[in-house]
């Protein structure tokens, strides 16, 4: 109960842009939701298969791994708010034109315009709350985005679930046909829309300065992780901690590349291989998302009693036995279960590992450091979601999950080996806020 007190008072305390952008993110997660549960059922009963579909998704994380660069640089140069605005109203207008006209023609070129847009809203995201909070807070304003985020997801995938039989009633059609699927996308992209009424009214946060007065970056402990030279800006393009962002990037690019190979496609695959109705798949993806955020509450209390690193460590590698249920069982409620345990699993370290990321990094350098994570989480998203729509096609909707868990479990323990001493180095110093939990 002191927990959820304390945890209360930090939401209570979080900034007016902190607030303006939960509240837009929010709205955006209600329409992923919603189109996330029925976009690939659309396309399939357009008549698209699954390495068409596989290779539509490569195309979207191509064009992240394209705009990641530049788009961090836009997000510093033009502001967090410009940059959010500007990617959202393109989004929307690139996944109306999948919507409308839903041919190869129209299709690829669309998904890429839409990966593009997304990736500046990704790269600029996790800034902006770095900017918009203090060390003591910060863990806990993550934290509380990604529940929201999940949270919200949970009602979204619902909701994307259940409208197509609502539409279907409304139009005589089945469920599952194409009248009653897009009328359920068309209702998420209204809420897109809605997404973008609070970024109007949103305030960027001053940046803070890049050197405190003793010369080191902000918050970094001395002798731990010193990230920037004195009294130089850095280019977007030279870090002034190349070894550090590599670490960073390197067990993030490994799970991108198992996270591809079974992702995307999970609705078809529950579709086609588990003979799953639009409903129960709304029911899983729901479900999933609300065990998720639930976790991500408690994100900040475990990063207290573990550390972040072995937090981290400890809840993705946890993950890892129900990966392989995943694939191994042919029955929908062993999937589902085994589903729901590994993403909450894996997800709940999701926001720590974001703000570990972006905290050890100095604040001139956080959305370009931002703009690789996610240039090499979409580059290796392109490989292995064309690789897996191409397997289940061909070969096995099963072999994917195998092959995952050759990249999961090496990028786990990489992460561990990089930073594990981290934590133990800040607390001989006694520099604890940095700890941010």
């Amino acid at each position: 109960m002191a927990y959820i007190l304390e945890y209360a008072t930090f939401v209570k305390g979080f900034s007016r842009t902190a607030k303006f952008y939960l509240l837009s993110s929010g709205l955006t997660a209600l329409a992923q939701g919603v189109a996330g549960v029925v976009m690939n059922l659309y396309l399939v009963r357009m008549g698209l298969g699954e390495s068409f579909l596989g290779a539509l998704a490569s195309y979207s994380s191509l064009a992240g791994a394209i705009f990641a660069l530049p788009a961090g640089r836009a997000s510093d140069r033009y502001g967090r708010r410009l940059a959010l605005l500007a990617s959202g109203v393109v989004g929307v207008a690139a996944t109306l034109a999948q919507v409308i006209r839903p041919i190869p023609e129209v299709l690829i070129p669309a998904t890429f315009i839409a990966g593009a847009a997304f990736t500046v809203t990704m790269v600029t995201g996790g800034p902006l709350l770095v900017e918009a909070s203090g060390d003591r807070e910060r863990t806990h304003l993550f934290g509380f985005q990604s529940a929201l985020v999940l949270g919200l997801m949970v009602v979204g995938s619902s909701v994307g679930g259940y409208l197509p039989k609502v539409f279907g009633a409304l139009y005589a059609v089945d469920a599952g046909s194409v009248v009653s699927l897009r009328a359920t996308l068309y209702a998420g992209l209204a809420l897109y829309l809605l997404s973008l009424i609070p970024l109007l009214s949103m305030r960027e946060e001053p940046r803070a300065a890049e050197a405190t007065s003793t010369g080191e970056p902000p918050g970094v402990g001395a002798g731990v992780m010193s990230i920037a030279p004195r009294g130089r800006a850095s280019s977007w393009l030279r870090l002034s901690n190349p070894d550090l962002v590599r670490k960073l990037l390197l067990p993030q690019a490994l799970v991108s590349l198992g996270a591809g190979l079974i992702v995307p496609l999970q609705n078809v695959f529950m579709d086609r291989y588990l003979r799953a109705s639009p409903v129960q798949i709304g029911i899983v993806f729901g479900l999933t998302a609300a065990v998720t955020g639930i976790g991500s509450l408690a994100a900040p209390l475990m990063a207290r009693r573990l550390g972040k690193i072995r937090a981290v460590t400890a809840c993705q590698l946890a993950s890892l036995p129900f990966m392989a249920m995943m694939g191994l069982s042919p029955r929908f409620w062993v999937y589902s279960a085994a589903s729901l345990v590994r993403s909450s699993l894996m997800n709940l370290a999701s926001p720590l590992i974001t703000s570990f990321c972006l905290e050890v990094v100095s604040s001139r350098e956080r959305a370009t450091v931002s703009s690789l994570i996610n240039m090499f989480w979409s580059l290796g998203w392109a490989i292995s979601a064309w690789a897996g729509g191409w397997v289940m096609q061909h070969v096995s909707y099963t072999l994917p999950y195998g092959l995952a868990l050759v990249f999961y479990a090496p990028s786990i323990l990489l992460f561990y080996h990089y930073f594990k001493g981290y934590e133990a180095s800040i607390r001989s110093r006694g520099d604890t806020s940095r700890l941010s939990v």
